[in-house]
């Protein structure tokens, strides 16, 4: 077959979840001849991405999972059966209605990943009408903290809106899209090219911060402190945007009164900047507006400010003039016609009785159902049922207290656990817990793209369909943080026989909810009709009848948003504008108006443990704990790396290259030296989700999980989470450590 003959498949890349890029894949027969980019579609990397050209050989790689399988040794003795799909299916049903029989529905819980296994509203429609509550996620301590921010402060998900000759600034804000977002990395350096000034708010020199017009070196964690700091610099100097404030906010002189307790003097003192420092980056600040922003996870990875840092920031960007104008950030709302995540999850079959038994919500109400509940009672009044804030997000159990009442039975038995597309022992904090946690469970089920050490220790491991065996949309889409619905179909088939038999994620949760009672609730019968349901109403305006029709024509639909917003009506608030002053953080009981909390001093266990961990940089090419199978990959980074300010390295004996051990009273990993002076003395920075896919499977190695993975020495005590969220500290002042040099054969 010729180049020419090959054909193209127009799909939707998910090696990562940057915003899910169009991709063209060329197909010869049921293999991949290779990958490009579909340029005309509205997401793609804008610029060179490595993960893409990894199909062919992550497509065909034996560490993908091609089967059913069933656990027939001892957990973790990597000893299976394999199954067909209904002898699977068959026995996963029954095992989980005995479990709903004998302790209630609530017993069953989830655990998601960021994406690239599939959609979970599928997921969350299953649970919900199996009337379990309990879904957790690593979207706790990623996007979820910033979306749920956003519709609580705006009513809507603030979207970047660079414009040249219009945006004066750009700000990277605890995000280092260098090594872990393309696509934002890419409009990053555009911006600089258009004459656009830009800034840098981190702890590191990153790359982003190296050629930045501004990099804001603050103490990790800070972030609040630095926000309100800088708001009370500019409302003291007159430097805000006094008529938009006045017209469109709520709570403004609330604001006032508090960041009066934000003195430069203090900040300074909190951020480790000097006062006149700090009034040079205000006044820049204020002098380049309007400005784009992008908000990195770094902010939500710091208990005790988690939330109140993300809610400072945002409000910082509304009284300087940012939000709602041309060149800043716009207010984004649902595609017209599509019908998105929200609306597919059947969230009215979960009983208020059940929504009260979610594990976490008591305490840690703002990302669990009482608070998702009130932001979605706005999001209804002003768009109805396609509001575009999706529940999977916005309405998570608290996985740490999931993982309790797996070992204690406490508040009440949590014996089953499907994870789908995730991996616990390298996502989570704690991961001693965590092992503990799935070995005392009655059934573990994993549905996933490839062996993993939580697959490992499953009873059941299945295999799901990736982005080129499953049609698939960008990502974010349906969640209004970016406007656009973008398709793409499938290259390859699900199922080739005698090679791979693999489920897309809607089949799996369909099958398996039609054993378990939910026939009348799952009227699609396959992924492409989920889509056309989702589509008919901007399909009909095209004449197009089918998913593929819709794809072959033009796969995307959008719905720019524009300047005004906040002029034209209410916003999806309970004050109809912009809510400085909160009054849905005051109805859950918490501080409605954006504060520092200083961290709690560490206890005896903790306080020799002198340095602070900037755990989980990215680092390319990986994403997360995938990738590390892929050959080409582990020839470009192959050692996990623990990046230490030379100083701070001699102190300890330590060398450049040398092995060295992470160590906090939980447990300890290895990683690789790197000396650096991109930050200050006291802090490393340690790669999260290292494990070894070429050693052994079984117990006790799990694929070499114990060695180099950083969360077996990050806690994970709820009173350490942020008392908003729950997200559990992967930097900041909760994060301790010591580190010594590894000895010679020292690897127990």
């Amino acid at each position: 077959m010729s180049k020419s003959d090959a054909e193209i498949k127009y799909s939707t890349c998910y090696f990562c979840t940057s915003r899910g890029c169009a991709m063209k894949v060329h197909v010869e027969g049921d293999r991949i001849r290779n990958v490009t980019y579909d340029t005309k579609a509205p997401i793609t990397p804008g610029g060179f991405c490595i993960r893409p050209g990894l199909a062919r050989d992550y497509q065909e790689h034996p560490f993908r999972l091609s089967f059913p399988l069933k656990r027939v040794g001892e957990r973790g003795e990597d000893k299976w059966q394999q199954l067909s799909w209904p002898e699977a299916l068959d026995e996963i049903a029954g095992k989980l209605d005995q479990l709903r029989r004998n302790y209630g529905p609530e017993t069953l819980a989830t655990s998601s990943g960021t994406g690239r296994g599939g959609w979970d509203f599928a997921k969350t429609r299953f649970m919900n009408l199996f009337g379990s509550p309990n879904r957790m996620g690593a979207v706790t301590v990623c996007y979820g903290p910033r979306s749920m921010v956003s519709f609580t402060t705006f009513g809507a998900a603030v979207m970047p809106r660079r414009k040249a000759g219009q945006t004066q600034l750009t700000v990277l804000w605890g995000r280092n899209p260098h090594e872990g977002g393309p696509s934002t990395w890419h409009g990053f350096q555009e911006a600089a090219r258009e004459g656009i000034r830009t800034m840098v708010v981190d702890p590191r020199c990153t790359e982003a911060a190296r050629s930045a017009d501004l990099w804001v070196q603050i103490k990790p964690g800070t972030d609040a402190a630095l926000a309100l700091g800088m708001m009370n610099i500019l409302i003291e100097e007159g430097l805000y945007d006094q008529s938009f404030v006045e017209a469109h906010t709520a709570g403004f002189p609330r604001l006032v009164e508090r960041v009066r307790d934000y003195p430069p003097d203090r900040v300074a003192r909190i951020t480790g900047l000097s006062e006149y420092r700090l009034r040079e980056i205000s006044r820049f600040f204020a002098a380049h507006q309007p400005a784009t922003f992008t908000i990195g996870v770094a902010s939500e990875h710091s208990p005790p400010n988690s939330i109140q840092a993300v809610r400072a920031i945002n409000i910082l960007f509304t009284i300087a003039g940012s939000i709602d104008v041309e060149g800043g950030g716009l207010l984004a709302g649902p595609v017209p016609g599509f019908i998105p995540d929200a609306a597919m999850e059947a969230n009215e079959a979960l009983s208020p009785e059940q929504r009260k038994k979610q594990l976490g919500s008591d305490r840690f109400r703002f990302l669990s159902y009482p608070g998702w509940e009130l932001v979605v009672e706005q999001l209804s009044r002003k768009w109805g049922e396609r509001h575009p804030a999706a529940a999977y997000l916005n309405c998570m159990a608290h996985a740490p207290s999931l993982f309790r009442a797996m070992l204690t039975g406490k508040p009440y038995p949590v014996k089953g656990l499907i994870v789908s597309a995730s991996n616990p022992l390298l996502s989570y904090a704690n991961t001693k817990l965590v092992y503990r946690a799935l070995k005392a469970l009655d059934l573990l089920v994993t549905l996933d793209i490839t062996w993993t050490p939580t697959a490992q220790l499953s009873d059941y491991v299945l295999p799901a369909a990736c982005w080129l065996e499953r049609p698939d949309m960008g990502n974010f889409s349906s969640v209004g943080a970016y406007p656009v619905v973008q398709i793409g179909e499938a290259a390859l088939p699900a199922q080739i026989p005698g090679r791979y038999d693999r489920f897309d994620d809607y089949r799996f949760w369909r099958e398996l909810g039609m054993r378990l009672g939910q026939e009348e609730s799952w009227p699609w019968p396959t992924f492409e009709k989920v889509w056309e349901y989702r589509l008919r109403e901007i399909m009909d305006r095209r004449g197009v009848d089918s998913l593929s029709g819709f794809i072959r024509t033009r796969r995307w639909e959008t719905a720019s948003p524009e300047p005004g917003r906040c002029g034209e009506g209410t916003l999806a608030t309970p004050s109809g504008k912009i809510e400085i002053y909160s009054t849905i953080l005051e109805k859950l009981g918490y501080d409605p108006l954006p504060a520092y909390q200083e961290p709690a001093a560490p206890d005896d266990t903790w306080r020799s443990y002198d340095l602070l961990n900037i755990s989980g940089p990215r680092t390319r090419p990986y994403h997360h704990s995938e990738f590390r199978h892929v050959d080409s990959f582990r020839r470009r980074h192959p050692q996990p790396i623990v990046e230490i300010p030379v100083d701070t390295a001699l102190r300890h004996g330590i060398v450049d290259g040398d092995w060295v051990w992470i160590e906090t009273p939980l447990g300890r990993a290895k990683q690789r030296a790197r000396l650096t002076t991109s930050f200050a003395p006291g802090l490393i920075a340690t790669e999260h989700a290292w494990w070894y896919p070429e050693e052994p499977g079984a117990e006790p190695s799990l694929y070499g999980v114990w060695k180099s993975n950083i969360n077996v020495t990050t806690d994970d005590d709820p009173d350490k989470c942020d008392p908003l969220s729950g997200a559990w500290p992967f930097k900041g002042p909760y994060l301790r450590c010591r580190i010594r040099k590894a000895s010679a054969g020292d690897n127990d």
